[in-house]
């Protein structure tokens, strides 16, 4: 499978421009956070400066094309713990204003939580309560930081949900038992 990647990109990071990069290291500076969705991007065969999320070479199908890549798969980042989907209802707060949302995948390290409002900013600290799925099962809370926000084309308003990367940093036990027992009972993700 051949796959077309264009190299000797340009980051502006205010008005500094960086690079030039390869296509691979774009993709491992996103992975690690160190470009986000709203980033802007260039390069010789783009007629501007761009923000990642519009273009085609970083949307998240090709992402999922390349990780299965072996020219590619060194460019993403790999996960030590496995992890799975769920629907798990949240409540929480950021110390500044509180918000609920959905807990829509999780590792023993983070997850991906849909949260009901944009004001939330990476490099937040956030503390989670999990809901309960069932009457078996113990709610539980999680401090973690904010490690990446989804920019959305939609008009936002206070209520408008995005999804953002949570990276655990206080697990209670029995929350770490809970989540270890959901990845042996499901199905883990890959990658």
């Amino acid at each position: 499978m051949e796959i077309e990647s264009k190299d000797n990109w340009y980051i502006l990071h205010g008005t500094q421009k960086s690079g030039p990069y390869d296509y691979k290291k774009i993709i491992n500076m996103i992975q690690k956070n160190e470009i986000m969705d709203y980033s802007y991007v260039w390069a010789p065969h783009l007629p501007k400066w761009s923000q990642v999320y519009s273009l085609k070479e970083f949307s998240k199908d090709r992402f999922m094309l390349l990780r299965s890549h072996p020219d590619y798969q060194d460019a993403f980042v790999q996960r030590k713990n496995p992890r799975i989907q769920t629907q798990v209802e949240i409540l929480g707060h950021n110390n500044i204003r509180f918000f609920d949302g959905t807990l829509t995948s999780i590792s023993a390290e983070g997850g991906l939580c849909l949260i009901n409002t944009p004001l939330v900013q990476v490099g937040d600290k956030i503390k989670i309560h999990l809901k309960s799925k069932s009457n078996a099962e113990s709610p539980f809370n999680i401090e973690g930081v904010i490690l990446r926000k989804n920019f959305s084309q939609d008009r936002l308003n206070s209520k408008s949900g995005l999804y953002y990367v949570v990276s655990f940093s206080d697990l209670e036990p029995a929350g770490l038992d809970q989540i270890k027992s959901w990845i042996t009972t499901n199905q883990p993700l890959s990658a």
